[in-house]
């Protein structure tokens, strides 16, 4: 093989390298924006009491550890759904890391009385499995910081 040709399969090499880390760069970031997006959906099913969203976002092993150190499953989680909210919520400070079919977002859940004062800041980790062709929550842990 004569140096050409050489340098051509190098550099066919190179682009087919650059494109296929292109595209998984892009499927990171689609994958990024849509937990992103049920972290979204997943909060205002809380606040408007939306049961069947809720029950499509959380495996049916999902397993929340909550701030106050209980452990609650699905079935649990939206029994609290029947029960009116008396506060506002508001995620901040998100962040995505992938694992390939793993996804875990951190983030900081600020909760508000109904005439907007802060009562507490609740550090969490959310963690997202993909299967069957969508992501669903299998797992919460939650903890109270105390700084209001």
């Amino acid at each position: 093989m004569n140096l050409i040709s050489k340098m051509i399969s190098l550099g066919t090499i190179a682009f087919c390298f650059r494109l296929a880390v292109g595209e998984e760069q892009n499927r990171q970031q689609a994958d990024e924006q849509t937990v992103l997006r049920i972290e979204d959906d997943w909060l205002k099913a809380l606040s408007e009491r939306d049961r069947a969203t809720l029950d499509r976002i959380l495996s049916d092993d999902f397993m929340d550890s909550t701030w106050k150190g209980e452990l609650r499953n699905k079935r649990q989680m939206l029994e609290e759904v029947d029960k009116p909210a008396r506060y506002s919520q508001h995620l901040v400070d998100l962040k995505v890391n992938l694992y390939q079919a793993t996804a875990i977002v951190r983030g900081t859940n600020i909760i508000r009385d109904q005439t907007g004062r802060i009562l507490t800041r609740i550090r969490f980790t959310d963690v997202f499995m993909y299967h069957d062709g969508r992501w669903r929550a299998v797992a919460a842990q939650e903890t109270e910081t105390k700084s209001p």
